[in-house]
């Protein structure tokens, strides 16, 4: 039994009901998911002791598995106490307990890279369907982060602030706590008796979330005591706003997105705000979420660009390109072309190409679209655009002529497998072939690389520089 049961009999009327509302959110959400597993991010301070000390009860009546998460950062010369503590509160509720110790990488921007951290340890938890993360952010909270985002001047996802649930990893990330005050949570611990850790790295103003905490919101408080709670509930409206926004957006996007770009020519068709919106939107499908000055400079140097220009503009570890009226996005560290390299075939199993180009598959017959080759030898080369080709059908054009009729994007011409038999070009991968399909001896596939890199990992959407 959780020390919060013992002495419930003896607190003060206002703080069982203040108790109450807490437990009560938790065991509507806990009976609304179902959650196969939970996992709680426990620091040991007073949001997540509490939080602890009031879900332990709860999932122990349900049966339901929790785990209780500390991540060691070796931050303070007191992180080791802090985890012992951690550890020993949740062996007296019988929790399960995983402690994780973390290297950060020098002493730059230490509050973003304790944060990465804490979620990169967070998401390994999160790998299958139907488990649940829970943090113990509270109203107050949600004010900080609200006044942070109105400090970089931020749009609708900023102003947002943090959802009370959104995806995260392969499950799901949840703030139960979201609309009830720091001052609410610490009545109830102080009435419990509740132990909880004190980092004393929070009492650095330096740190502009706890500038906020120690010296602006104290004072918004003492004049408009409810400014958490409303400021919370102003945050609830532009979240609907924002899965409003984001789901029109979605709608726009599917209209212009096509395998591996996007269409300008569909873009120009919808309003310009709308525009800026699908442009952000396709972006943050690979992690990226530029500021409105970036934005602005792809608007006017890279799509307003002339027709006949190859421009390119770089974001992090990605390159925004436009070929035609067409939008790519391609990874800084995208192979180089491999116009000195080649190789002799024999294409009795899979042949896996340089890096970038992905494998050419021989098959016996037709499907996967296959092209069809003749012989038993042949040469593979790259980007040898002035060799002649005449595929099956076609008149004889240089390379270089048929990648502009196939709208090849130049960056992509240098990486596509060509097949030489007796020195003639007999088949370029995943384009064309010379040969009838009635003369084929066998059929070649080519299981084309992904031009663009991996998305980025999925960060909670409070770590996030939203714009």
């Amino acid at each position: 039994m959780s020390e919060a049961s013992d002495t419930a009999g003896t607190l003060p009327v206002a703080v069982i009901a203040a108790q109450s509302e807490l437990q009560q959110a938790l065991q509507q959400l806990l009976q609304r998911l179902a959650p196969q597993q939970l996992t709680l991010a426990y620091s040991g301070g007073l949001d997540s002791q509490l939080l602890l000390h009031l879900l332990a009860p709860l999932c122990q009546a349900a049966a339901m598995p929790l785990t209780a998460v500390h991540v060691h950062h070796g931050l303070s010369a007191n992180a080791d106490h802090w985890a012992a503590f951690c550890q020993q509160q949740c062996q007296q509720l019988g929790v399960a307990f995983r402690l994780h110790r973390v290297k950060l990488a020098g002493r730059a921007d230490l509050e973003q890279q304790a944060r990465d951290a804490r979620y990169q340890v967070l998401a390994t938890y999160m790998q299958q369907p139907g488990t649940v993360l829970l943090t113990a952010h509270h109203a107050n909270d949600q004010l900080e982060t609200l006044l942070l985002a109105l400090k970089r001047g931020a749009g609708l996802a900023g102003l947002a602030a943090m959802a009370p649930s959104r995806p995260f990893a392969k499950g799901l990330l949840l703030r139960p706590w979201l609309n009830f005050p720091r001052q609410q949570l610490l009545e109830v611990a102080t009435a419990l008796q509740l132990r909880w850790v004190e980092d004393e790295s929070n009492s650095n103003p330096d740190f502009d979330r706890n500038f906020l905490r120690l010296q602006v919101v104290p004072t918004l408080t003492e004049r408009w005591p409810a400014l958490p709670r409303t400021a919370a509930r102003s945050c609830e409206h532009l979240q609907q706003a924002l899965q409003l926004t984001d789901y029109y957006t979605g709608i726009a996007l599917a209209s212009c997105q096509q395998a591996d770009y996007l269409d300008l020519q569909q873009l120009a068709l919808l309003p310009e705000l709308q525009q800026d919106l699908v442009l952000r939107k396709w972006l943050a499908g690979v992690g990226l979420n530029p500021s409105s000055q970036w934005l602005v400079t792809l608007k006017q140097q890279v799509i307003a660009a002339k027709d006949d220009a190859q421009p390119l503009l770089i974001l992090g570890q990605w390159q925004v390109r436009r070929f035609l009226q067409r939008l790519y996005l391609t990874g800084v560290t995208s192979a180089p072309e491999l116009l000195h390299w080649q190789t002799q075939l024999l294409l009795a199993q899979p042949l896996a190409l340089p890096v970038g180009c992905g494998q050419l598959v021989w098959q016996q017959q037709s499907g996967n679209g296959a092209l069809p080759v003749t012989g038993k030898a042949w040469q593979l080369v790259f980007g040898q655009l002035s060799l002649p080709f005449k595929p099956l059908g076609q008149r004889t054009k240089p390379l270089k002529q048929w990648f502009k009729l196939w709208r090849v994007p130049p960056w992509q011409r240098g990486r596509i497998p060509i097949l030489l038999a007796e020195g003639k070009v007999q088949l370029v991968a995943g384009y064309a072939s010379a040969v009838a399909a009635t003369a084929a001896s066998g059929w070649l596939s080519w299981q084309q690389p992904d031009w663009q890199a991996e998305p980025s990992v999925d960060v909670p959407d409070e770590e996030c520089q939203q714009n």
